[in-house]
């Protein structure tokens, strides 16, 4: 009857420790994932924005790739031309 009890708790404890590997790999993945769907276009972005002349993170953070792809298809915007006019 002992013996019993003993591979019972070892059962227990292989089941608990299988199961947190198990966790922290899921947890890992979704973590990559998030990084790869979500902060990867930020990063991309905000790239973009700096050749375009605009703030890039902020398409790459509420639209996502969709953002990067605006981004990426919008014309740098116009620079502005100071005129001086000479004394009257």
């Amino acid at each position: 009857m002992k013996s019993f009890r003993t591979n019972g708790k070892a059962i227990a404890q292989v089941a608990l420790i299988v199961s947190g590997v198990l966790l922290i790999t899921w947890n890992t993945a979704f973590g990559l994932t998030i990084g790869l769907l979500w902060l990867l276009p930020i990063v991309i972005a905000i790239d973009l924005g700096v050749s375009r002349d605009r703030s890039g993170w902020m398409w790459g953070f509420f639209l996502g790739w969709l953002g990067v792809l605006i981004l990426a298809i919008m014309r740098p915007q116009p620079r502005e031309v100071i005129v001086k006019t000479p004394p009257a």
